[in-house]
């Protein structure tokens, strides 16, 4: 905006002298010019850097109020130093647990109450908003307006320090971020003191171990802000091993082999039973294949519990599961059970 008031400001006099000289003929307007040429540039420059300034200021100020909004915030709750830390070893309860989010006309969880017991690996399906994702992200206080109770070895989450509690769950997502640096930093940025043996022991777990070894540099491969030299399987099983190298004893699985070409979700559901031992796994995923060797799967619809059990129980008594199953297993349909009998878009996670 500055720019072309100050061109208007010199160019409009300029316009008009040149118009006069030419007009009148006189040589004295000819020298007049060049002395206004000089006159406004030594005046409009100093004026030109004052505007600058008040649009600097203005920025910096709009800046440092942004900043001081982010940094003023009061400290998120459970983060006062006096929570509960004791070693966690992962037994989970919920108990009537209801939570609805801010704007939501009905609630994501409505008074669902399951238990998963120590050691145990826990499948979770359903249909796209069903409340699978919000489960996961209460177990890790990220909201804590609830109701009901969940428990982690008896426990309430909410009397938990919240730092200890999440540096004790692992979460791999369906969209996982790597930082530049190479694969040994990447892996073993939750766990900054690991040593090579434990990056190799992480690495071997989620089975990238099998693609690491076949790079030129192995460990010490570069990887570039956002991974573009990488394939979403590779990607994928080394944020799996970032989650297994500080070997939490609550691992969350949401969607981690949605997005896997059939290969390496093979590989990673292969290593679920090494990745599941000694800890407490749960498992959401819409690929049922994922979730079969599950010890329970628990079937969510519309927030609340549909049923749970095993993967032979629901194909016999739930037809969510049934329905969902069949889609992705054509080749299975029972006799006398045709395909169209289990399309329904709705049931896609």
């Amino acid at each position: 905006m500055v720019k072309p008031l100050e061109r208007l400001a010199v160019s409009a006099p300029y316009a008009f002298g040149v118009y006069l000289a030419v007009s009148s003929g006189d040589p004295v307007y000819v020298g007049a010019l060049f002395a206004f040429l000089m006159l406004s540039q030594r005046v409009a420059g100093p004026l030109m850097q004052m505007a600058q300034l008040i649009n600097q200021y203005d920025e910096a100020r709009t800046a440092v109020t942004i900043v001081g909004r982010l940094v003023n915030q009061p400290p998120e709750e459970g983060r006062s130093g006096h929570g509960v830390r004791v070693p966690l070893k992962g037994h989970i309860e919920f108990s009537g647990v209801t939570f609805k989010y801010k704007g939501a006309v009905s609630p994501a969880l409505n008074s669902i109450s399951f238990e998963i017991p120590l050691g145990t690996t826990l499948g979770v399906m359903g249909k796209s908003g069903s409340g699978k994702t919000t489960i996961t992200r209460l177990l890790q206080r990220l909201h804590s307006d609830y109701g009901g109770l969940i428990k982690v070895d008896g426990v309430d989450v909410r009397e938990y320090d919240v730092d200890h509690l999440r540096r004790n769950v692992g979460v791999v997502l369906q969209e996982n971020f790597l930082f530049s640096g190479t694969i040994r930093e990447n892996i073993a940025a939750a766990k900054p003191d690991a040593t090579f043996d434990d990056v190799v022991r992480a690495a071997r777990l989620a089975g990238a171990e099998e693609f690491i070894d076949k790079l030129p540099r192995g460990y010490e491969t570069y990887i570039y802000e956002g991974s573009t030299n990488l394939s979403g399987g590779q990607r994928q099983r080394l944020a799996i091993a970032r989650a297994l190298i500080v070997d939490p004893p609550i691992l969350i699985l949401d969607e981690a082999t949605s997005a896997l070409d059939a290969e390496s979700e093979t590989i990673v559901n292969a290593n679920i039973s090494r990745i599941a031992q000694g800890r407490t796994l749960i498992i959401i995923s819409h690929r049922l294949s994922s979730l079969t060797k599950a010890d329970a799967i628990l079937v969510l619809n519309r927030g609340v519990v549909n049923d749970i059990g095993r993967h032979e129980e629901l194909l016999e008594r739930n037809d969510i599961y049934s329905s969902l199953w069949y889609q992705q297993n054509t080749h299975l349909v029972p006799a006398g059970r045709t395909e169209k009998n289990f399309r329904s878009p709705t049931l896609v996670s």
